[in-house]
């Protein structure tokens, strides 16, 4: 949902001749280094679950799966063993964990059994494998534990230890309904992967139960579900709100969209205050298709505003090097003109030539963008145009 936009003139303002530009890149500050994501361990929050369960008492019709009683409550020694293989997880020492975890888990202790189950399908150990971990999880499963079964229905999603994807709902529906919040979502999205109309309104149930329920990427997906999914309600009003809960709690993506409601008027009022300060917080937040959005509205002189050509080129680069496509054209674009950044020819090419593909490598259609590659092609010699194409195809990692 993109709404704003840059008029290129077709007479680009560009000295002729070939590109003897300094690169303004080495001048500019360099990104500093994103490190890498992992996941959590997510065992049972006790108060969390309550909740989801009370939510779940009032609202679940009965399911066809058996729900057990609750495990009885391991003895002092084996939840001293998990309580250990725990910290053991934490610290890094998966070896320790794994030792721990698998003893308590053969003392009866379901949590256990699902801590060893993902040392294994993390691959945090070198002996471990896809079949352990399945057997560990269905032995703690066997309690409904509702981590166990979230996990399952994760490796069932990948096609992973000879489970199919089809059978992932399944896993997770029986967690959900052992009140795991994120098997609440993943089962909203399950549901609403299969693109059956049926589904629809279990699908919607589940993902506001665990959005109201404090879950943001659910508040996200809700709301997606209700603008942009053909078997939604396409309530835009709706959606706003969800992303505006989304976006005070921190989602990224969710601010932008929320900035982009709030600059239209779709789903309420028009507001451009509101709209530069939710675009700001996702570009802030590190989301290359806000930065780009950012910069286009520093650019423009957003609300009355002086055009800052600066730092529009500044977040422009940001959100290029994200891998953003429109970014990178608008840098491109920056860079050609020389506004708010020393003029580069070369670099300018080089970030069009990128901006024709996006994060997950599907063309980007832009007339704009490839008015200003064949312009920049009658002003630089055709060896350094081939070049720049073989170095953006490279950093594109094809």
């Amino acid at each position: 949902m993109r709404v704003f936009s840059i008029a290129l003139v077709a007479a680009v303002l560009m000295t002729g001749g070939t590109a003897a530009a300094q690169d303004a890149t080495d001048a500019e500050a360099e990104s500093p280094a994103v490190p890498p994501v992992t996941a959590p361990l997510e065992l049972i929050d006790e108060e969390l679950q309550n909740e989801a369960l009370e939510a779940s008492e009032e609202d679940e019709a009965p399911v066809s799966e058996p729900v057990l009683a609750p495990p009885p409550q391991s003895g002092g020694a084996m939840d001293t063993l998990f309580g250990e293989a725990q910290f053991a997880y934490a610290s890094g020492e998966y070896a320790t964990a794994l030792l721990r975890a698998e003893t308590a888990a053969a003392g009866g202790h379901a949590e256990a059994a699902t801590l060893a189950g993902i040392i294994h399908a993390e691959a945090r150990v070198p002996q471990a494998s896809d079949r352990a971990a399945l057997a560990w999880f269905r032995r703690a499963a066997d309690t409904e534990e509702p981590v166990a079964l979230y996990w399952m229905g994760r490796l069932a999603q990948a096609g992973r230890a000879g489970l199919t994807p089809g059978t992932a709902g399944g896993y997770y529906r029986r967690a959900a309904v052992g009140g795991h919040l994120p098997s609440m979502l993943a089962y909203a999205l399950s549901l609403k992967a299969t693109d059956v109309p049926q589904n629809a309104p279990e699908a919607l149930d589940w993902a506001e139960r665990a959005a109201e329920l404090g879950d943001v990427e659910a508040m996200y997906q809700r709301a997606l579900m209700g603008s942009e999914w053909q078997h939604g309600p396409r309530d835009l009003a709706d959606a706003r709100r969800w992303f505006v809960r989304a976006a005070e709690a921190g989602h990224a993506e969710a601010a932008l969209q929320a900035g982009l409601m709030a600059a239209t008027g779709e789903g309420g009022e028009e507001d451009a205050e509101t709209a530069l300060r939710w675009v700001r917080q996702s570009a802030e937040a590190g989301y290359p298709p806000a930065q780009g959005q950012y910069g286009l509205m520093l650019y423009q002189g957003w609300n009355g505003a002086e055009p800052d050509l600066v730092n529009a080129a500044y977040w422009f680069r940001e959100g290029a090097e994200g891998g953003d496509a429109e970014s990178q054209f608008l840098y491109a674009y920056a860079l050609a003109r020389g506004e708010g950044v020393t003029q580069n020819l070369e670099a300018a090419y080089g970030w069009a030539w990128m901006a024709r593909t996006d994060f997950d490598g599907a063309p980007v259609e832009n007339e704009t963008r490839d008015m200003l590659i064949q312009r920049l092609e009658t002003v630089l010699p055709s060896d350094v145009t081939a070049r720049l194409r073989r170095e953006a195809v490279e950093a594109a990692g094809g």
